[in-house]
Formats: C-alpha cells, sequence, structure tokens
C-alpha cells in the first residue's frame, strides 16, 4: 500500500519562527543612539504639548483639554520607556536606564524603584493561576 515513507517537510511556519530567530538577534542588545532618538522624540513632543496646553488655558479649556489628550499618548510612550529601563532593556548602562527611569517616573506619577521591584515579582509570578502576584489581573477559572 505504502512503497516509500518521504520525509517530511517542515512546515512553512516552522521555518519562518527559525528565521525570526536570526532576524530578531538584532535586538538582544539596547542601542543608546536608537533609545537616545526615541527619548528625544517623546520628551521634546511631550514638553512642547504640555507648554501649549498651559498656554492655551487662557484661551479655552476645551483647547486646553484637547492638547492634553494628544499629550497622553507621549505620557503613554515616556512609560514604556521607563518599563524598558525598569528591565535593563532601554541603555547598556544599567546605571544611565535607572536614572532615566526615576526622572520619568515623576513624569509618569510611578515611583520607579517601587515600581520596578513590584513588576519584577509580578514577571517572576504570571503564567502561574495558582500565585497571584502584584499587579495581575484576577481571573476565576
Amino acid at each position: 500500500m505504502f512503497d516509500h515513507i518521504e520525509a517530511a517537510e517542515p512546515r512553512p511556519e516552522t521555518r519562518a519562527a527559525k528565521d525570526w530567530v536570526k532576524i530578531l538577534a538584532n535586538y538582544r542588545e539596547p542601542s543608546s543612539l536608537r533609545s537616545a532618538y526615541e527619548l528625544a522624540v517623546t520628551v521634546g513632543p511631550f514638553i512642547l504639548l504640555w507648554s501649549l496646553a498651559w498656554w492655551s488655558l487662557s484661551v479655552s479649556y476645551w483647547l486646553t483639554l484637547t492638547i492634553s489628550l494628544v499629550n497622553a499618548a507621549f505620557l503613554l510612550r515616556l512609560f514604556a520607556i521607563q518599563h524598558d529601563c525598569g528591565h535593563g532593556a532601554f541603555f547598556n548602562n544599567r546605571t544611565v536606564g535607572d536614572w532615566l527611569g526615576r526622572v520619568l517616573g515623576v513624569l509618569t506619577l510611578t515611583p520607579y524603584d517601587v515600581w520596578r521591584r513590584t513588576h519584577s515579582i509580578h514577571h517572576s509570578s504570571s503564567g502561574n493561576l495558582g500565585r497571584r502576584g502584584i499587579g495581575d489581573i484576577h481571573t476565576l477559572t
């Protein structure tokens, strides 16, 4: 019935997964130049929009609200940078990343050292439904 058995070709998605390992290898170590660029294109507009919002208080509260809502996107981006600093993934130098995280923590109203510690606890138990940690979403299973 079966004359011969052919070796199964790897599925395309398996080959693609192996390719991703090579592609993502370029992003294992932080690039200080890229990090400085990302910080500049986030902090610059954030300060500009914050200043415009402050100025617009004398013009219209609705204008202030509109500018503030746009600036919220940059505040979220600042928190994302703070998050990456907490993981040591933003700058090659951990000390620089930690100090940047502390400064950003003032802007995001999130104390960096406390957040970093509790976030590490969260990562140590994430996915383990029997061990709920800080910052976990409680689910009923």
